[in-house]
């Protein structure tokens, strides 16, 4: 996947996220959060990222990496979002125009950016950043920065341990081969 097609799957995904928040925006902070979470639940559904893009660790939790630009300055520069600043200090994202159609994000993809959304929408900029340090991908790549005083990218596949953790499958005792074909020729099905 190339840089532009990047882009163009990370501003639909936003534009889709801010579409579905409450009057169509969000802190900056928020956006990130769900846009990583996003691509979470995607990697765990469809075996694959909805913006490929990289997520790297700062101190409030994962963000797109150089967001400024690749998010924020390209919903700006397509003239389908605006960042305003307010008096409180918060820095939310409108969403001005929703776009035409979508070439990336798909039915299915779409209820996830609604349950995805949905979970963050309520969230302040603090409780969005709290639950994304339970991450451990992000946290293994936070302890990088600390180390190496470098933005660190989070590897998707450990990030994802913090969301299938609660799937029921989880919770399943192990069975080995032997258990499995004789659940099998008993006719009991093995709920995967």
């Amino acid at each position: 996947m190339d840089q532009n097609e990047k882009c163009d799957r990370l501003i639909e995904a936003a534009s889709a996220v801010l579409n579905a928040a409450p009057n169509r925006r969000l802190n900056v902070v928020v956006l990130n959060k769900a846009l990583f979470y996003l691509d979470l639940a995607s990697l765990r559904d469809r075996a694959a990222t909805i913006t490929g893009n990289t997520y790297i660790a700062i101190q409030q939790g994962p963000v797109v990496a150089r967001y400024p630009q690749r998010l924020i300055g390209q919903l700006e520069a397509r003239g389908l979002g605006k960042q305003i600043s307010e008096w409180n200090g918060a820095k939310p994202i409108f969403l001005e125009t929703y776009p035409e159609h979508f070439k990336f994000i798909d039915a299915d993809a779409m209820s996830l950016v609604s349950a995805v959304t949905a979970f963050f929408s309520d969230a302040t900029s603090r409780q969005a950043s709290d639950y994304s340090h339970e991450n451990p991908g992000w946290q293994l790549a936070w302890n990088e920065y600390l180390r190496t005083n470098k933005p660190s990218a989070i590897n998707m596949h450990v990030a994802l341990q913090q969301i299938v953790e609660d799937d029921p499958w989880m919770d399943l005792p192990l069975m080995n081969d032997d258990e499995i074909l004789a659940a099998a020729d008993a006719g009991v099905g093995v709920d995967w």
